[in-house]
């Protein structure tokens, strides 16, 4: 509630609250993040989630923003509803996974990103199937942001960004954060991005377990586009694929 980029908005009927929205801008990029929707179970189904939304859009739109994302369950029918009626369309569907078996694997061709592999891991991603699957956005603490090249450089240069690197060529990428360890109390950290074939994530992977045993990380957690190829081979590496679905909604403002 302190943060003065974001604003809660609240419902009341004859002056008692129920419900509310957070509504979070990101002037640079002109997006909008709403969040943390919540109604009364005695007062749903009487429009009040759609009244508090537009109340969200409408101020994005004020603060310059030109697009708003949301994400909601795959099993969230009534939100989903709400949403179809806003003029909001899924762009995206992720995984959270979560691996507990922490060991030393040897990786033969990753290892962290460097700024002089800024441009052409930039291109790889341009040119990959993941990337326009995801919608271009990354994931930290359960927020959905545009990747761009300016957020590429900043993973490489707080040492996030793990790339596999083969005849001088980036083929590979997977971006973490440590948000979870400050947010949730825990000894945790997350993938916020991951694209590469079988082969490359298969040792990018290698690479991550590897560095979180060194610094006796407990627990990764696996957000990813819901892509086959990368679930299975996170699986055969002890990553845990939850029930739902986290579904990512845009709308133009």
């Amino acid at each position: 509630m302190k943060e003065q980029d974001g604003k809660i908005f609240v419902a009341t009927i004859n002056d008692v609250p129920v419900g509310l929205s957070r509504v979070k801008v990101d002037i640079s990029k002109k997006e909008a993040w709403l969040s943390a929707a919540r109604t009364a179970p005695e007062h749903r189904r009487k429009g009040v989630a759609t009244a508090i939304a537009k109340k969200c859009l409408e101020y994005a739109k004020q603060k310059g923003a030109r697009k708003a994302r949301l994400v909601t369950s795959s099993n969230n029918k009534a939100a989903r509803i709400v949403l179809q009626k806003l003029g909001f369309v899924p762009i995206a569907e992720f995984v959270e996974m979560t691996c507990e078996k922490i060991e030393m694997k040897k990786s033969q061709k990753s290892r962290m990103g460097h700024l002089q592999d800024l441009e052409q891991t930039w291109n790889f991603l341009q040119n990959s199937e993941v990337f326009h699957k995801s919608a271009g956005l990354y994931t930290v603490l359960f927020r959905w942001y545009s990747l761009l090249p300016h957020d590429l450089e900043f993973f490489i240069r707080n040492g996030k960004a793990i790339v596999y690197e083969y005849e001088n060529q980036v083929q590979g990428l997977l971006l973490i954060d440590d948000s979870t360890a400050k947010a949730w109390q825990e000894n945790t950290i997350q993938t916020c991005y991951v694209d590469g074939n079988e082969e490359t994530l298969a040792d990018m992977l290698r690479f991550l377990l590897t560095h979180c045993y060194k610094r006796d990380i407990k627990r990764i957690y696996g957000f990813t586009c819901k892509h086959n190829p990368i679930i299975f081979v996170m699986k055969e590496f002890g990553f845990k694929e939850s029930d739902d679905v986290e579904i990512v909604y845009e709308k133009r403002l």
